[in-house]
Protein backbone atom coordinates (compact mmCIF):
# COMPACT_ATOMS: atom_id res chain seq x y z
CA UNK A 1 0.00 0.00 0.00
CA UNK A 2 0.95 3.59 -0.95
CA UNK A 3 1.11 5.94 2.30
CA UNK A 4 2.29 8.69 0.92
CA UNK A 5 -0.48 10.99 0.40
CA UNK A 6 -1.94 9.72 3.97
CA UNK A 7 1.63 10.61 5.18
CA UNK A 8 1.78 13.96 3.76
CA UNK A 9 1.52 16.65 6.04
CA UNK A 10 -0.53 18.58 3.09
CA UNK A 11 -3.12 16.57 3.89
CA UNK A 12 -2.62 16.26 7.70
CA UNK A 13 -3.79 19.19 9.24
CA UNK A 14 -2.97 19.57 12.90
CA UNK A 15 -5.63 18.33 15.00
CA UNK A 16 -6.75 20.34 17.45
CA UNK A 17 -5.17 20.57 21.26
CA UNK A 18 -7.69 21.93 24.13
CA UNK A 19 -6.82 23.35 27.31
CA UNK A 20 -8.61 22.35 29.99
CA UNK A 21 -6.61 23.64 33.04
CA UNK A 22 -3.58 22.63 33.28
CA UNK A 23 -4.05 20.18 31.68
CA UNK A 24 -4.01 19.50 27.59
CA UNK A 25 -6.78 17.29 25.30
CA UNK A 26 -5.02 16.27 22.18
CA UNK A 27 -7.61 14.97 19.96
CA UNK A 28 -5.21 13.96 17.30
CA UNK A 29 -3.18 11.78 19.47
CA UNK A 30 -6.80 10.70 21.88
CA UNK A 31 -4.20 11.69 25.24
CA UNK A 32 -4.94 13.93 28.36
CA UNK A 33 -1.60 15.44 29.33
CA UNK A 34 -0.71 17.75 32.44
CA UNK A 35 2.66 19.15 32.46
CA UNK A 36 3.76 16.88 29.16
CA UNK A 37 3.04 13.90 30.83
CA UNK A 38 0.12 11.65 29.53
CA UNK A 39 -2.71 11.23 32.45
CA UNK A 40 -4.39 7.80 32.35
CA UNK A 41 -8.14 8.06 30.70
CA UNK A 42 -10.03 5.43 29.55
CA UNK A 43 -11.57 5.37 25.75
CA UNK A 44 -15.00 6.31 26.61
CA UNK A 45 -14.16 8.63 29.15
CA UNK A 46 -11.48 10.24 26.80
CA UNK A 47 -14.87 10.74 23.74
CA UNK A 48 -17.45 12.27 26.72
CA UNK A 49 -14.56 14.44 28.03
CA UNK A 50 -13.57 14.87 24.23
CA UNK A 51 -17.11 16.01 23.39
CA UNK A 52 -17.75 18.59 26.47
CA UNK A 53 -14.69 20.45 25.30
CA UNK A 54 -15.32 20.83 21.77
CA UNK A 55 -18.88 22.30 22.52
CA UNK A 56 -16.97 25.42 23.83
CA UNK A 57 -18.28 25.87 26.69
CA UNK A 58 -21.85 25.68 25.92
CA UNK A 59 -24.11 22.97 28.06
CA UNK A 60 -24.10 19.15 26.06
CA UNK A 61 -27.21 17.58 27.05
CA UNK A 62 -26.97 13.83 28.50
CA UNK A 63 -29.28 12.82 25.02
CA UNK A 64 -26.22 14.36 22.99
CA UNK A 65 -23.37 12.51 24.60
CA UNK A 66 -25.30 9.13 24.32
CA UNK A 67 -25.74 9.57 20.70
CA UNK A 68 -21.85 10.60 20.43
CA UNK A 69 -19.93 8.37 22.62
CA UNK A 70 -22.72 5.29 22.12
CA UNK A 71 -24.33 6.05 18.92
CA UNK A 72 -24.92 2.17 18.07
CA UNK A 73 -25.60 1.07 21.63
CA UNK A 74 -28.27 1.19 24.24
CA UNK A 75 -26.84 1.71 27.78
CA UNK A 76 -28.14 3.34 30.71
CA UNK A 77 -27.85 7.04 32.04
CA UNK A 78 -25.62 5.51 34.76
CA UNK A 79 -22.42 5.12 32.19
CA UNK A 80 -22.17 8.58 31.76
CA UNK A 81 -21.61 9.66 35.65
CA UNK A 82 -19.21 6.38 35.31
CA UNK A 83 -17.30 8.34 32.87
CA UNK A 84 -17.45 11.76 34.11
CA UNK A 85 -16.73 10.49 37.74
CA UNK A 86 -12.91 9.04 35.89
CA UNK A 87 -12.73 12.35 34.07
CA UNK A 88 -12.97 14.40 37.30
CA UNK A 89 -10.37 11.96 38.80
CA UNK A 90 -7.76 12.17 35.95
CA UNK A 91 -8.37 16.12 36.37
CA UNK A 92 -7.55 16.52 39.40
CA UNK A 93 -7.34 20.20 41.35
CA UNK A 94 -9.06 20.59 37.42
CA UNK A 95 -12.06 19.01 37.91
CA UNK A 96 -14.48 21.59 39.02
CA UNK A 97 -14.32 22.88 35.79
CA UNK A 98 -16.64 20.23 34.53
CA UNK A 99 -19.77 21.49 35.54
CA UNK A 100 -22.93 19.62 35.81
CA UNK A 101 -26.10 21.55 34.93
CA UNK A 102 -29.25 19.94 36.52
CA UNK A 103 -31.91 18.91 34.38
CA UNK A 104 -29.71 20.27 31.33
CA UNK A 105 -26.25 18.44 30.90
CA UNK A 106 -22.72 18.86 31.16
CA UNK A 107 -20.36 22.27 30.56
CA UNK A 108 -16.34 22.83 30.36
CA UNK A 109 -16.71 26.28 32.23
CA UNK A 110 -13.31 27.14 31.39
CA UNK A 111 -10.74 26.86 28.13
CA UNK A 112 -7.34 28.12 27.53
CA UNK A 113 -7.07 29.83 23.71
CA UNK A 114 -6.33 26.38 22.16
CA UNK A 115 -9.87 25.23 22.77
CA UNK A 116 -10.85 25.66 18.93
CA UNK A 117 -10.68 23.82 15.62
CA UNK A 118 -7.39 24.88 13.36
CA UNK A 119 -8.48 28.03 11.77
CA UNK A 120 -8.27 28.73 7.76
CA UNK A 121 -4.85 30.21 7.38
CA UNK A 122 -5.86 33.78 5.76
CA UNK A 123 -2.94 36.48 5.77
CA UNK A 124 -5.27 39.50 3.90
CA UNK A 125 -4.79 38.11 0.75
CA UNK A 126 -7.42 37.27 -1.90
CA UNK A 127 -8.80 33.69 -1.47
CA UNK A 128 -9.34 31.08 -3.86
CA UNK A 129 -12.17 28.24 -3.91
CA UNK A 130 -9.34 25.84 -2.25
CA UNK A 131 -8.83 27.69 0.41
CA UNK A 132 -12.44 27.48 1.81
CA UNK A 133 -14.58 24.62 3.37
CA UNK A 134 -15.59 21.73 0.80
CA UNK A 135 -18.84 22.06 -0.28
CA UNK A 136 -21.76 19.79 -1.46
CA UNK A 137 -23.80 20.01 -4.19
CA UNK A 138 -26.88 22.48 -3.21
CA UNK A 139 -30.82 21.31 -5.05
CA UNK A 140 -33.43 24.08 -5.44
CA UNK A 141 -31.35 27.20 -3.93
CA UNK A 142 -30.35 28.94 -7.12
CA UNK A 143 -32.76 31.52 -6.62
CA UNK A 144 -32.05 31.69 -3.19
CA UNK A 145 -28.72 32.71 -4.38
CA UNK A 146 -28.72 34.95 -6.53
CA UNK A 147 -31.39 37.01 -4.61
CA UNK A 148 -28.44 37.01 -1.52
CA UNK A 149 -25.39 37.87 -4.01
CA UNK A 150 -27.93 40.75 -5.12
CA UNK A 151 -28.14 41.79 -1.80
CA UNK A 152 -24.29 41.85 -0.95
CA UNK A 153 -23.88 43.65 -3.76
CA UNK A 154 -26.06 46.42 -2.06
CA UNK A 155 -26.04 46.60 1.20
CA UNK A 156 -22.85 46.12 3.78
CA UNK A 157 -24.33 43.69 6.12
CA UNK A 158 -26.61 40.62 4.79
CA UNK A 159 -27.99 38.08 7.45
CA UNK A 160 -29.67 34.47 6.64
CA UNK A 161 -31.80 33.83 9.21
CA UNK A 162 -33.67 30.30 9.41
CA UNK A 163 -34.35 27.32 11.65
CA UNK A 164 -31.55 24.66 12.53
CA UNK A 165 -30.79 22.97 9.38
CA UNK A 166 -32.44 24.86 7.13
CA UNK A 167 -29.19 25.08 4.85
CA UNK A 168 -28.18 28.92 6.04
CA UNK A 169 -24.44 27.84 6.11
CA UNK A 170 -23.97 25.75 3.04
CA UNK A 171 -26.02 28.89 0.88
CA UNK A 172 -23.59 30.92 2.52
CA UNK A 173 -20.34 28.48 1.49
CA UNK A 174 -22.00 28.32 -1.87
CA UNK A 175 -21.66 31.88 -2.37
CA UNK A 176 -18.30 32.30 -0.49
CA UNK A 177 -16.86 30.12 -3.25
CA UNK A 178 -18.70 31.17 -6.19
CA UNK A 179 -17.78 34.82 -5.29
CA UNK A 180 -13.57 33.63 -4.82
CA UNK A 181 -14.17 31.76 -8.10
CA UNK A 182 -16.06 34.11 -10.65
CA UNK A 183 -14.49 37.43 -9.23
CA UNK A 184 -11.20 36.76 -7.62
CA UNK A 185 -12.22 38.90 -4.58
CA UNK A 186 -11.13 38.31 -1.06
CA UNK A 187 -13.44 35.93 0.68
CA UNK A 188 -12.74 34.88 4.69
CA UNK A 189 -15.05 32.96 6.92
CA UNK A 190 -15.20 32.81 10.17
CA UNK A 191 -16.32 29.96 11.56
CA UNK A 192 -18.15 30.05 15.15
CA UNK A 193 -20.00 27.30 15.98
CA UNK A 194 -17.32 26.08 18.50
CA UNK A 195 -16.68 29.11 20.42
CA UNK A 196 -18.93 30.65 23.19
CA UNK A 197 -17.32 33.21 24.41
CA UNK A 198 -16.30 37.27 23.72
CA UNK A 199 -12.33 36.35 23.99
CA UNK A 200 -13.12 33.29 21.25
CA UNK A 201 -15.03 35.04 19.18
CA UNK A 202 -12.25 37.74 19.10
CA UNK A 203 -9.45 35.33 18.33
CA UNK A 204 -11.58 33.90 15.89
CA UNK A 205 -11.92 36.90 13.75
CA UNK A 206 -8.21 37.96 14.92
CA UNK A 207 -7.46 34.70 13.28
CA UNK A 208 -8.70 35.62 10.10
CA UNK A 209 -7.30 39.19 9.97
CA UNK A 210 -4.02 37.80 9.97
CA UNK A 211 -3.60 39.92 13.26
CA UNK A 212 -0.43 39.14 14.85
CA UNK A 213 0.05 37.74 18.35
CA UNK A 214 -3.62 37.52 18.58
CA UNK A 215 -3.72 35.52 21.73
CA UNK A 216 -1.68 37.93 23.62
CA UNK A 217 -4.57 40.58 24.00
CA UNK A 218 -6.24 41.18 20.59
CA UNK A 219 -9.45 43.65 21.40
CA UNK A 220 -12.80 43.98 18.79
CA UNK A 221 -11.07 47.27 18.33
CA UNK A 222 -7.83 46.04 16.77
CA UNK A 223 -9.26 43.34 15.50
CA UNK A 224 -11.74 45.94 13.10
CA UNK A 225 -8.61 47.98 12.68
CA UNK A 226 -6.88 44.63 10.83
CA UNK A 227 -10.14 44.39 8.38
CA UNK A 228 -9.89 48.25 7.43
CA UNK A 229 -8.24 47.36 4.13
CA UNK A 230 -10.31 44.45 2.93
CA UNK A 231 -12.32 44.54 -0.09
CA UNK A 232 -14.18 41.55 -0.23
CA UNK A 233 -16.57 39.65 1.40
CA UNK A 234 -16.37 38.54 5.28
CA UNK A 235 -18.81 35.45 5.63
CA UNK A 236 -19.22 34.59 9.55
CA UNK A 237 -21.05 31.56 9.92
CA UNK A 238 -23.04 30.33 13.44
CA UNK A 239 -23.56 33.31 14.95
CA UNK A 240 -26.65 33.29 16.99
CA UNK A 241 -24.86 32.02 20.50
CA UNK A 242 -22.42 35.20 20.52
CA UNK A 243 -24.99 37.51 18.46
CA UNK A 244 -24.13 40.60 20.90
CA UNK A 245 -20.09 39.96 20.68
CA UNK A 246 -20.55 39.67 16.76
CA UNK A 247 -22.89 42.44 16.61
CA UNK A 248 -20.54 44.51 18.15
CA UNK A 249 -17.91 43.62 16.06
CA UNK A 250 -19.61 44.13 13.14
CA UNK A 251 -20.44 47.51 13.56
CA UNK A 252 -17.22 48.25 14.44
CA UNK A 253 -16.28 46.53 11.17
CA UNK A 254 -18.23 48.46 8.89
CA UNK A 255 -17.66 51.99 10.30
CA UNK A 256 -14.15 51.40 10.18
CA UNK A 257 -14.12 49.57 6.54
CA UNK A 258 -17.67 50.84 4.31
CA UNK A 259 -15.96 49.06 1.31
CA UNK A 260 -16.19 45.41 2.84
CA UNK A 261 -19.09 43.20 2.79
CA UNK A 262 -20.38 41.45 5.77
CA UNK A 263 -22.07 37.50 4.81
CA UNK A 264 -23.87 36.09 8.06
CA UNK A 265 -25.64 33.06 9.07
CA UNK A 266 -27.84 32.92 12.18
CA UNK A 267 -30.89 31.42 13.62
CA UNK A 268 -31.65 35.40 14.41
CA UNK A 269 -30.69 38.61 12.94
CA UNK A 270 -27.94 40.88 14.66
CA UNK A 271 -29.70 43.63 14.54
CA UNK A 272 -27.19 46.29 13.30
CA UNK A 273 -27.17 49.36 11.19
CA UNK A 274 -26.99 48.66 7.40
CA UNK A 275 -28.30 45.19 8.25
CA UNK A 276 -30.55 43.31 5.56
CA UNK A 277 -32.14 40.50 6.60
CA UNK A 278 -32.86 37.06 4.08
CA UNK A 279 -35.17 34.40 5.29
CA UNK A 280 -33.86 31.32 4.56
CA UNK A 281 -37.01 28.90 3.63
CA UNK A 282 -37.72 24.88 3.39
CA UNK A 283 -37.07 23.11 0.11
CA UNK A 284 -39.60 23.39 -2.16
CA UNK A 285 -42.24 20.10 -2.19
CA UNK A 286 -43.67 18.74 -5.30
CA UNK A 287 -47.29 20.09 -5.68
CA UNK A 288 -50.23 17.82 -4.76
CA UNK A 289 -51.05 15.28 -7.61
CA UNK A 290 -48.18 16.21 -9.31
CA UNK A 291 -47.04 12.95 -11.74
CA UNK A 292 -43.13 10.97 -11.71
CA UNK A 293 -41.30 13.56 -13.45
CA UNK A 294 -42.75 16.65 -11.48
CA UNK A 295 -42.26 14.70 -8.28
CA UNK A 296 -38.44 14.00 -9.50
CA UNK A 297 -37.84 17.57 -10.05
CA UNK A 298 -39.08 18.79 -6.40
CA UNK A 299 -35.49 19.92 -4.67
CA UNK A 300 -36.72 18.37 -1.70
CA UNK A 301 -37.43 14.83 -2.89
CA UNK A 302 -34.28 14.85 -4.99
CA UNK A 303 -32.48 15.49 -1.37
CA UNK A 304 -34.41 12.80 0.06
CA UNK A 305 -33.39 10.57 -2.85
CA UNK A 306 -29.38 11.25 -3.19
CA UNK A 307 -28.81 10.79 0.77
CA UNK A 308 -31.18 7.53 0.48
CA UNK A 309 -28.61 6.45 -2.41
CA UNK A 310 -25.56 7.63 -0.59
CA UNK A 311 -26.71 5.35 2.47
CA UNK A 312 -26.54 2.08 -0.26
CA UNK A 313 -29.60 1.92 -1.24
CA UNK A 314 -30.11 1.50 -4.92
CA UNK A 315 -27.06 3.25 -7.08
CA UNK A 316 -30.22 4.78 -9.50
CA UNK A 317 -33.51 5.73 -7.31
CA UNK A 318 -35.04 7.61 -9.40
CA UNK A 319 -34.99 5.18 -12.60
CA UNK A 320 -35.65 2.29 -10.65
CA UNK A 321 -38.24 3.49 -7.83
CA UNK A 322 -41.67 2.26 -8.46
CA UNK A 323 -44.48 4.97 -8.31
CA UNK A 324 -45.62 3.75 -5.81
CA UNK A 325 -42.41 3.99 -3.34
CA UNK A 326 -42.11 7.12 -4.58
CA UNK A 327 -45.54 8.92 -3.05
CA UNK A 328 -43.93 7.24 0.19
CA UNK A 329 -40.77 9.50 -0.33
CA UNK A 330 -43.23 12.57 -1.02
CA UNK A 331 -45.26 11.56 1.92
CA UNK A 332 -41.83 11.84 4.26
CA UNK A 333 -40.72 15.23 1.92
CA UNK A 334 -43.96 16.59 3.46
CA UNK A 335 -44.14 15.49 6.35
CA UNK A 336 -41.02 17.05 7.56
CA UNK A 337 -42.19 20.23 5.44
CA UNK A 338 -38.89 20.38 3.62
CA UNK A 339 -36.37 20.82 5.88
CA UNK A 340 -32.99 19.87 5.09
CA UNK A 341 -31.57 18.23 8.06
CA UNK A 342 -34.56 16.49 8.90
CA UNK A 343 -34.95 14.74 5.48
CA UNK A 344 -30.91 13.74 5.44
CA UNK A 345 -31.48 12.29 8.84
CA UNK A 346 -34.66 10.19 7.01
CA UNK A 347 -32.93 9.09 4.70
CA UNK A 348 -29.85 8.02 6.79
CA UNK A 349 -33.08 6.24 8.68
CA UNK A 350 -34.46 4.79 6.14
CA UNK A 351 -31.30 2.69 4.82
CA UNK A 352 -32.29 0.76 8.16
CA UNK A 353 -35.95 0.75 8.64
CA UNK A 354 -37.30 0.73 5.44
CA UNK A 355 -39.54 3.72 3.37
CA UNK A 356 -42.92 2.70 4.70
CA UNK A 357 -41.02 2.17 8.87
CA UNK A 358 -39.55 5.75 8.67
CA UNK A 359 -42.98 7.28 6.79
CA UNK A 360 -44.70 5.33 9.87
CA UNK A 361 -42.32 6.83 12.42
CA UNK A 362 -42.74 10.80 11.61
CA UNK A 363 -45.52 11.00 13.99
CA UNK A 364 -42.39 10.63 16.69
CA UNK A 365 -39.84 12.63 14.46
CA UNK A 366 -37.91 13.11 17.06
CA UNK A 367 -37.05 9.05 18.13
CA UNK A 368 -36.26 8.10 14.69
CA UNK A 369 -34.05 11.13 12.70
CA UNK A 370 -30.73 11.03 14.68
CA UNK A 371 -27.73 9.48 12.87
CA UNK A 372 -26.21 12.65 11.21
CA UNK A 373 -22.29 13.02 9.52
CA UNK A 374 -19.76 12.43 12.45
CA UNK A 375 -17.75 14.99 11.08
CA UNK A 376 -20.94 17.53 11.50
CA UNK A 377 -21.59 19.94 14.40
CA UNK A 378 -23.00 17.55 17.11
CA UNK A 379 -26.30 19.80 17.28
CA UNK A 380 -26.43 18.73 13.41
CA UNK A 381 -26.49 15.06 14.45
CA UNK A 382 -30.07 14.34 15.32
CA UNK A 383 -33.01 16.26 15.13
CA UNK A 384 -33.31 17.14 19.15
CA UNK A 385 -29.97 18.52 19.02
CA UNK A 386 -31.04 21.16 16.60
CA UNK A 387 -33.76 22.46 18.71
CA UNK A 388 -32.05 22.05 21.53
CA UNK A 389 -29.64 24.39 20.37
CA UNK A 390 -32.28 26.71 19.65
CA UNK A 391 -33.86 26.47 23.15
CA UNK A 392 -31.18 26.49 25.30
CA UNK A 393 -30.71 30.65 23.82
CA UNK A 394 -34.13 31.46 24.91
CA UNK A 395 -35.19 32.47 28.09
CA UNK A 396 -37.58 31.43 30.45
CA UNK A 397 -40.65 33.24 29.26
CA UNK A 398 -40.18 32.08 25.64
CA UNK A 399 -39.31 28.66 26.51
CA UNK A 400 -43.21 28.44 28.26
CA UNK A 401 -44.57 30.45 24.98
CA UNK A 402 -43.08 28.33 22.61
CA UNK A 403 -43.77 24.54 24.42
CA UNK A 404 -47.44 25.78 24.92
CA UNK A 405 -47.94 26.87 21.09
CA UNK A 406 -46.40 23.53 19.85
CA UNK A 407 -50.69 22.33 20.80
CA UNK A 408 -51.33 23.75 17.34
CA UNK A 409 -51.29 21.69 14.74
CA UNK A 410 -52.21 24.12 12.02
CA UNK A 411 -51.82 28.16 11.71
CA UNK A 412 -52.59 30.02 14.51
CA UNK A 413 -53.92 33.51 15.16
CA UNK A 414 -52.06 36.27 17.60
CA UNK A 415 -55.40 35.89 19.46
CA UNK A 416 -55.32 32.02 19.42
CA UNK A 417 -51.62 32.10 20.60
CA UNK A 418 -52.37 34.39 23.60
CA UNK A 419 -55.78 32.50 24.44
CA UNK A 420 -53.38 29.18 24.93
CA UNK A 421 -50.27 30.57 26.56
CA UNK A 422 -51.67 33.33 28.98
CA UNK A 423 -51.58 32.56 32.65
CA UNK A 424 -51.02 34.91 35.80
CA UNK A 425 -47.64 35.57 35.17
CA UNK A 426 -48.14 35.88 31.20
CA UNK A 427 -49.97 38.53 29.96
CA UNK A 428 -51.40 38.90 26.09
CA UNK A 429 -48.93 41.48 26.09
CA UNK A 430 -46.18 39.09 27.39
CA UNK A 431 -46.97 36.38 25.28
CA UNK A 432 -46.97 38.45 22.04
CA UNK A 433 -43.45 39.83 22.82
CA UNK A 434 -42.40 36.22 23.43
CA UNK A 435 -43.73 35.22 19.98
CA UNK A 436 -42.48 38.15 18.06
CA UNK A 437 -39.34 36.74 20.01
CA UNK A 438 -39.50 33.29 18.78
CA UNK A 439 -40.16 34.38 15.17
CA UNK A 440 -36.98 36.38 15.25
CA UNK A 441 -35.18 33.30 16.68
CA UNK A 442 -36.69 30.86 13.77
CA UNK A 443 -38.70 28.81 15.90
CA UNK A 444 -42.20 29.90 14.92
CA UNK A 445 -42.40 31.02 11.37
CA UNK A 446 -44.59 34.02 10.48
CA UNK A 447 -47.16 33.49 7.60
CA UNK A 448 -49.37 36.86 6.08
CA UNK A 449 -52.77 35.72 4.68
CA UNK A 450 -53.54 39.13 2.82
CA UNK A 451 -53.85 40.97 5.86
CA UNK A 452 -54.24 38.95 8.26
CA UNK A 453 -51.05 37.26 10.80
CA UNK A 454 -50.86 33.92 11.06
CA UNK A 455 -48.17 31.83 13.01
CA UNK A 456 -46.64 28.25 12.07
CA UNK A 457 -44.78 25.57 14.20
CA UNK A 458 -42.93 23.02 12.05
CA UNK A 459 -43.80 19.45 12.89
CA UNK A 460 -40.62 18.61 14.30
CA UNK A 461 -40.71 21.88 16.14
CA UNK A 462 -44.31 20.75 17.61
CA UNK A 463 -42.73 17.41 18.75
CA UNK A 464 -39.83 19.01 20.38
CA UNK A 465 -42.46 21.44 21.95
CA UNK A 466 -45.04 18.69 23.43
CA UNK A 467 -41.92 16.89 24.58
CA UNK A 468 -41.52 20.09 26.96
CA UNK A 469 -44.54 19.73 28.20
CA UNK A 470 -44.87 16.67 29.07
CA UNK A 471 -41.37 17.00 30.86
CA UNK A 472 -43.09 20.25 32.98
CA UNK A 473 -46.40 18.30 33.64
CA UNK A 474 -48.14 20.59 31.06
CA UNK A 475 -49.74 18.46 28.31
CA UNK A 476 -53.00 17.74 29.88
CA UNK A 477 -53.67 21.42 30.60
CA UNK A 478 -52.51 22.86 27.78
CA UNK A 479 -54.40 20.60 25.99
CA UNK A 480 -57.27 20.76 27.99
CA UNK A 481 -57.22 24.57 27.28
CA UNK A 482 -56.82 24.21 23.56
CA UNK A 483 -59.73 22.49 23.48
CA UNK A 484 -61.87 24.62 25.19
CA UNK A 485 -60.36 27.54 23.29
CA UNK A 486 -61.35 25.68 20.01
CA UNK A 487 -65.29 24.91 21.07
CA UNK A 488 -65.49 28.10 22.58
CA UNK A 489 -64.33 29.96 18.69
CA UNK A 490 -66.23 27.69 17.02
CA UNK A 491 -69.70 28.33 18.59
CA UNK A 492 -68.77 32.20 18.44
CA UNK A 493 -68.26 31.87 14.94
CA UNK A 494 -71.72 29.89 14.42
CA UNK A 495 -73.66 32.35 16.23
CA UNK A 496 -72.23 35.25 14.44
CA UNK A 497 -73.25 33.83 11.38
CA UNK A 498 -76.63 33.30 12.29
CA UNK A 499 -76.46 36.79 13.94
CA UNK A 500 -75.59 38.56 10.44
CA UNK A 501 -77.76 36.46 8.46
CA UNK A 502 -81.24 36.23 10.18
CA UNK A 503 -82.96 34.60 7.08
CA UNK A 504 -80.57 31.37 6.89
CA UNK A 505 -82.59 30.32 10.06
CA UNK A 506 -83.49 26.74 9.32
CA UNK A 507 -80.97 26.64 6.91
CA UNK A 508 -77.93 24.84 7.03
CA UNK A 509 -75.15 27.36 8.01
CA UNK A 510 -71.94 27.49 6.07
CA UNK A 511 -69.45 25.61 7.57
CA UNK A 512 -67.25 27.75 9.37
CA UNK A 513 -63.15 28.85 8.54
CA UNK A 514 -60.88 28.39 11.59
CA UNK A 515 -56.87 27.87 11.39
CA UNK A 516 -56.88 28.44 15.06
CA UNK A 517 -56.45 24.52 15.99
Amino acid sequence: MNHAIADSPTFAPRAPVIQVGECELDLGVRTLRRGGNVVDLGSRAFDVLATIALAGGRIVSKDELMEAVWPDTVVEENNIHVQLSAIRKALGTDRKLILTVPGRGYQLIAAAPEARIAPLPYHGCATGPDRLPARDTLLGRETAIAEVRSLIASARVVTLVGAGGIGKTRIAREIAHRLAAEQAVDVRLVELAAHSTRAAVVRAFADVCGLANAEEGADLRSVARGLASMRGVLVIDNAEHVVEHVAELVGLISHANPQVRILATSRFRLRVSHEVVYRVGPLALPEAGDCREAMLCSPAVGLFLRRLSSNGINADMSANMSDERLRVVEEICRRLEGIPLALELAAGRASVLGLEGICEGLDEPLLYLAGGYRTAQPRHRTLRAAIDWSFELLDAAEQTVFRRLSVFSRAFSPQAACGIAHDATLSDEAVMDCVGELVDKSLIEIQFEGAEVKYHLSAPARAYGREKLLAEGEICAIFERHARYVSERLSAISIEAVASNPRSSGRAAPAPRFTGA
